[in-house]
């Protein structure tokens, strides 16, 4: 998972202030129609979204003007915010007493636009930003060069050039013999070139550490490549994409594969929800439902936690202990509780909703894979 931004998420809900905290997401996405006009759908979010958390303060308490001046901050800052530094999207934390005073901006889009005021900054609207966002190894290959890029957080970057471009050098000899031999030592050197770079691939993707590799090649390359690959690497391997990307910017290559990576993590998280479903009827290592997660949550048993953002749960439904969860992370909503309680216990988050992976339906919108 991606630890830079975990390790951002903890310092946040570690930070400790006094009074309201507001908690603003934007999703400033460019590519969305939406966002393409002289008034996009994410300032209108931004502007409906403060006005609804206002309207839930009283206007006549204290309060409502600490609100008022941070929601005018915070909106301020965003809308001046160049369109070129905002990403795809923004998160912004304000506190009354001014301890709390981060903005973000992100290259994965949050599920929504966000607003609230809280005793303390709400982070669960981050937490698809962060799952999403793990490093991804990206290769490129051609007859006679290859790159190995690094997918992280939503921007692709060049690890190294290749210092095996094709150079064959000249022949002045122009004679049939020669030509067949200098063509058959070309197919030799561009067979161990491969075997070569497949090699290296391994090793660097071995001591880099990916969670996953996708690889662009075109024709027979992929099924070559695919064929030659290491065990290891070969369980890190999401897709072998039949395209020539290798002369494309970063920028374009991560463009180019970012419905498959999010159709990756799509499956990713469908497929331990799936497993973590299985376990829940086998009574064997799975939590199902937000009381019974909560309660794993806080005795550290669980490593993968999957909830739905949407999920809405009344507090008369839950145990003793879970309510008891709830209010030792000091949080108000379930979801923020679920966030918090996994940053505590280095357990993996997810968010998705039941559209999304439809065993969530089945386990009140809470599934968890338990470590014992």
């Amino acid at each position: 998972m991606n630890d830079f931004r975990l390790q951002q998420l903890r310092d946040t809900v570690d930070r400790q202030s006094d009074g309201k905290v507001l908690s603003v997401f934007c999703r400033t996405d460019p590519r969305e129609p939406e966002n393409s006009g002289e008034h996009p759908g994410w300032m209108i979010s931004l502007k409906n979204g403060i006005r609804d958390a206002l309207e839930a303060i009283d206007p006549g308490h204290e309060s409502h003007k600490v609100a008022q001046r941070l929601a005018e901050e915070a909106e301020r800052r965003i809308l001046e915010t160049p369109a070129h530094e905002r990403g795809r999207s923004i998160a912004c934390f304000l506190s009354e007493d001014g301890l709390i005073d981060e903005l973000h901006t992100f290259q994965i889009p949050v599920r929504d636009g966000f607003v609230t005021f809280d005793s303390g900054p709400v982070v669960w609207p981050i937490v698809d930003v962060v799952d999403r966002g793990q490093r991804t190894g990206i290769v490129l290959m051609s007859n006679d060069n290859i790159r190995l890029l690094e997918w992280f957080d939503g921007t692709a970057e060049d690890i190294e050039p290749s210092d095996r471009e094709d150079d064959f050098g000249t022949h002045d000899d122009d004679t049939r013999a020669h030509i067949v031999n200098f063509m058959d030592r070309v197919k030799e050197w561009r067979n161990q070139f491969q075997a070569d770079s497949i090699a290296d691939i391994a090793d660097a993707v071995s001591k880099l550490g990916y969670d996953r590799l996708i690889v662009a090649a075109d024709g027979e390359l992929g099924s070559h490549f695919e064929s030659s690959m290491p065990d290891p690497l070969g369980e890190s391997l999401i897709e072998i994409v039949p395209i020539n990307l290798i002369d494309h910017t970063s920028a374009d290559v991560a463009e180019h594969l970012d419905e498959r990576l999010r159709e990756d993590w799509r499956e990713s998280v469908g497929t331990v929800a799936d497993q973590a479903l299985a376990r829940v009827k086998a009574a064997d290592r799975g939590a199902g439902g937000p009381d019974e997660t909560l309660l794993a949550l806080s005795e550290g048993r669980v490593g993968h936690v999957i909830f739905d953002p949407y999920l809405e749960t009344k507090s008369e439904i839950l145990s003793d202990g879970a309510i008891q969860a709830i209010e030792d992370a000091g949080e108000a909503s379930i979801q923020e509780a679920l966030v918090e309680v996994a940053l505590r216990t280095d357990a993996r988050m997810s968010s998705a909703s039941a559209e999304e992976v439809p065993a969530l339906a089945e386990a009140g919108g809470v599934l968890a894979t338990l470590r014992y």
